[in-house]
């Protein structure tokens, strides 16, 4: 063997072998003592057992325990508990339970963002304090309380989804969908179009042309209750339950569609091409009256004013309305005797008005 030396020290073939034994010797000496020394749980550690229907992806012995995303424990065992049930051996801090009880609710979800899994517990008010031993049963009617949120449980419901809805059904169902809403493309095209129109021509502020609108909408109630009465009528008319009248009614609709509406087709129908060059002429008179208004609402105030003192001349009598005139006969006495006579009427001193 070749000498071994260090700078400073002298180790040589026979020292280095006995300080290997050494070596060798101390490693055995602590194996056998952690492996033959029991080990002493913390005084406050408690045992409870879960009896569970499933067990989570990556739950297992070492899984670690959380009680609201503290760490409370770990995972002892997992065991077989008869008719498809599992038993978790779960190994508590008691001091830091803070009074959980058997009535808490299970969670498997991942513990970090590599998706390894982990225990959640969550306190509830109902149950028992647990102690060491305690068992807590969730399965049968408090298979509820247990609740699968690993990483694994996404990938197999996001599996599913790819396989139960995203099928061949769904996909011509959307086709058809678009096929459809192909046809109403002119539609809404129309309605933007007039939108846009509306707001490039619109002079008058929206909330007068609401106020207009509105008001149109309040002859609505009345038109409705007037149509509704009327077709109560029809069925109420003491003239219409005579079976005779009845089939003269009935015969009003055949002769409407079949007598009526072709004469009125073949009359429009004749008269369009000696009048239709018309609707173009009436269309620029129109549009010249508009534009000689050029401020809309002062001529509406003054067409309103005009025809407000025109009604003023009138007066109503029992022979119809007459015009109320007034003529003023101070500066001109030679045609007030004249007139008077032919009125009828003789004028007070000082002449009369």
């Amino acid at each position: 063997m070749p000498p071994y030396t260090l700078p400073g020290s002298d180790v040589g073939p026979r020292k280095a072998r006995v300080l290997g034994a050494c070596a060798l010797a101390v490693a055995i000496a602590v194996t056998v003592a952690w492996r033959l020394v029991p080990e002493s749980a913390p005084a406050d550690e408690i045992g409870v057992a879960l009896i569970v229907k499933s067990v989570g992806e990556g739950i297992g012995p070492g899984t670690e325990i959380r009680l609201d995303g503290v760490r409370v424990g770990t995972v002892d065992t997992i065991d077989f508990a008869g008719d498809g049930r599992r038993k978790i051996d779960l190994r508590l801090i008691g001091s830091q339970l803070f009074g959980l009880t058997t009535g808490m609710t299970v969670d498997y979800v991942p513990g970090n963002l590599f998706g390894v899994s982990a225990l959640e517990l969550h306190a509830a008010s109902t149950g028992t304090l647990l102690r060491n031993g305690s068992i807590v049963d969730l399965t049968g009617p408090d298979s509820g309380r247990i609740r699968d949120a690993t990483l694994a449980a996404l990938l197999n419901s996001t599996g599913e989804l790819t396989t139960d809805v995203l099928t061949p059904q769904l996909a011509r169902l959307l086709r058809t969908f678009a096929r459809d809403l192909d046809a109403f493309t002119p539609l809404l095209q129309a309605i933007g179009t007039t939108a846009r129109s509306y707001a490039e021509t619109r002079q008058l502020p929206p909330s007068l042309l609401f106020e207009e609108f509105g008001s149109a909408l309040a002859g609505l109630p009345p038109m409705l209750t007037g149509g509704l009465t009327l077709l109560d009528a029809s069925y109420n008319n003491g003239y219409l339950r005579e079976e005779e009248h009845i089939e003269k009614f009935a015969q009003m609709w055949p002769n409407i569609q079949n007598q009526l509406l072709p004469v009125v087709t073949q009359l429009f129908g004749t008269a369009q091409p000696y009048f239709a060059g018309l609707l173009p002429i009436a269309t620029l008179v129109l549009d010249r009256i508009t534009g000689s208004v050029s401020d809309p609402a002062l001529a509406t105030r003054q067409l309103r004013e005009l025809l407000d003192r025109l009604g003023g001349t009138f007066h109503d009598t029992p022979d119809g309305p007459v015009v109320d005139v007034r003529i003023d006969l101070d500066l001109v006495p030679g045609v007030t005797g004249p007139l008077t006579e032919a009125l009828g009427h003789v004028p007070a001193p000082g002449g009369e008005r």
